[in-house]
């Protein structure tokens, strides 16, 4: 097992504001570089950003970082900035805003309203696989530790200019739709396909997105499972780390036999991910293996997760990632960061001016 082994690739959601007021606005489609590694994304107050095939968790790091440099500099030239958290505190979020882009409209009409005004910024991992079988076999091993990963990727504290009491309020959002959440307990890759096409009403296209939005599953358009849940976050450091774990988790699993889990498990474990959006560092996580109603507080269970993760992440050559678990630990998490900012100054703009100064590459976060 090395670093050309489980390769990894990651997508970030931007969101498009305007540098002084910190307002978001409508005009990702002037940023979109010919033969550049922008995106049109659902809403015209954002922009999908991807790194190349990386063989290293500190290569995603890198790659991230120059990807940010980038769209930095264009967005600068038109008189915007970016900002990498998972939610706009205050938007508003008008449904004029929706992307010209056909397969968004048909998902905005099919969800109504909420998912007209849906402006909800996201962190992808897609890590290798095998084949299929082994996508599958990864995404039921991995479920259960998503809310360990979840709480490290938490950004999105306030919504419409309130203070939500959550640490990732984007997986409230997100939880609208019900074909998102933990993956439920599928046996092999032809039910995971027969479902697909239940839910698609026929055939997926090559290059289409599958309708299902799991937290992690199987990619439609790429050999990768595929982690979906993450609140784009402003520090370098924490996606370099939600790489190497969401890689180690992959590999970890691969090859062992699907899991069925069990409804009592399928419950905590939907309990527990509620519990990492709500609480983020501060939740209690219920224990799962055995279902025994005992809990450990999450930075414990987060650090229990790395230890047994390290073996595998050091021979993929990404040890030196996962050693930083402990700082961005203590750090806490950015959505704690920005309620400290709102705290100080009262002010939601100068809550989106820190998310773009610390989304900035260099910065003391990163």
């Amino acid at each position: 097992m090395n670093g050309a082994e489980f390769t990894i690739g990651v997508e970030e959601e931007y969101q498009v504001v305007d540098p002084d007021s910190g307002a978001l606005r409508g005009r990702a489609p002037e940023l979109l570089a010919e033969d550049g590694p922008i995106r049109e994304e659902y809403q015209r107050t954002m922009l999908e950003v991807s790194t190349p095939i990386c063989t290293l968790a500190e290569e995603v790091r890198r790659r991230v970082a120059e990807r940010r440099s980038f769209v930095q500099r264009l967005a600068a030239g038109k008189g915007l900035a970016v900002a990498a958290a998972g939610l706009h505190p205050v938007g508003p979020y008008p449904e004029e805003q929706l992307s010209e882009v056909e397969s968004f409209h048909r998902t905005a009409a099919r969800g109504g309203a909420p998912w007209r005004m849906m402006h909800i910024f996201g962190m992808h991992v897609h890590v290798a696989v095998p084949d299929r079988e082994a996508a599958v076999r990864a995404m039921a091993g991995a479920t259960p530790f998503l809310p360990h990963l979840l709480v490290l990727s938490a950004s999105s504290p306030f919504h419409l200019g309130r203070d939500t009491d959550f640490q990732s309020y984007r997986t409230v959002l997100r939880d609208m739709s019900p074909r998102v959440g933990p993956p439920l307990p599928v046996i092999s890759i032809a039910e995971y396909d027969t479902l697909v096409r239940l839910l698609a009403g026929g055939p997926v296209r090559p290059g289409e997105n599958s309708p299902l939005a799991w937290d992690v599953r199987p990619s439609e358009r790429y050999p990768t499972l595929e982690f979906r849940l993450f609140d784009v976050g402003p520090w370098l450091d924490t996606v370099a780390l939600l790489a190497a774990m969401a890689r180690a988790l992959t590999a970890m699993f691969a090859d062992k036999p699907v899991g069925q889990q069990t409804g009592t498990e399928m419950q905590l474990i939907r309990e527990n991910r509620w519990r990492a959006a709500r609480f983020g560092l501060d939740a209690n996580f219920l224990r799962l293996d055995p279902p025994t109603g005992e809990q450990r507080d999450a930075r414990a269970s987060i650090r229990a997760l790395g230890e047994r993760l390290a073996p595998i992440a050091e021979r993929l050559g990404d040890g030196d990632v996962l050693a930083d678990l402990d700082r961005i630990l203590a750090r806490g998490t950015a959505a704690t960061a920005m309620r400290e900012v709102h705290q100080r100054t009262s002010s939601f703009p100068a809550v989106v001016r820190w998310v773009v100064e610390q989304t900035q590459v260099g910065a003391a976060g990163g």
